[in-house]
């Protein structure tokens, strides 16, 4: 997606990211107070308005709900909306695992074949030294050769899931929108 569309060069959420960054919609529990209540009721329908009338409004929305688990206000829906949503649809976005991109993620997937393979070029060595090359556990090393001299399959049967279309999106945006009370513009007294 890019971030220069609009007449002025910038989509609205980078324009204003004080406002689409701003903690009370980031999480709507921090409004404690009637004013700050007052104030996250008057910042959400400033966002909500500017995210209505984005051009790229729709491939947003899409993308916060079936794509990446987005936090906070994002396509003109609330992190909640976004869940209802997809609860609607059918479909569970996992979370950025960041901690995978430095290497430290305990669902680390052992190659099968690389076991048995070093299993076989040296079949004196010992299973610990297996794993510590394959950077996995003990008993994972043991699972995989129990697993390959019982014959059972390895891993999970692959499943294709099919995305929503952009118009069943756009569907359960409706349903949750129209569900929710409005959304009014707080009016100072004069």
């Amino acid at each position: 997606m890019t971030i220069t569309n609009t007449r002025d060069g910038l989509l609205a959420c980078v324009e204003n990211d004080d406002l689409f960054q701003n903690a009370l919609l980031d999480d709507p529990a921090k409004a404690q107070t009637a004013a700050e209540r007052r104030l996250q009721a008057s910042l959400l329908h400033r966002a909500e308005n500017l995210c209505l009338d984005c051009p790229v409004m729709v491939d947003c929305l899409y993308r916060a709900i079936v794509q990446h688990d987005v936090a906070g206000f994002c396509a003109g829906t609330t992190q909640r909306q976004r869940l209802e949503m997809r609860k609607i649809l059918g479909i569970h976005v996992e979370p950025e695992n960041l901690d995978s991109y430095a290497g430290a993620s305990p669902a680390h997937q052992v190659d099968h074949d690389e076991v048995l393979r070093l299993r076989r070029a040296d079949p004196t060595a010992s299973l610990e030294s297996i794993a510590q090359q394959l950077g996995c556990s003990l008993s994972t090393v043991k699972r995989h050769l129990r697993k390959a001299r019982r014959g059972e399959p390895v891993g999970r049967p692959k499943v294709t899931v099919v995305p929503p279309s952009v118009e069943q999106v756009l569907d359960a945006y409706r349903q949750v929108v129209a569900n929710r009370p409005a959304v009014r513009p707080v009016r100072k007294a004069a």
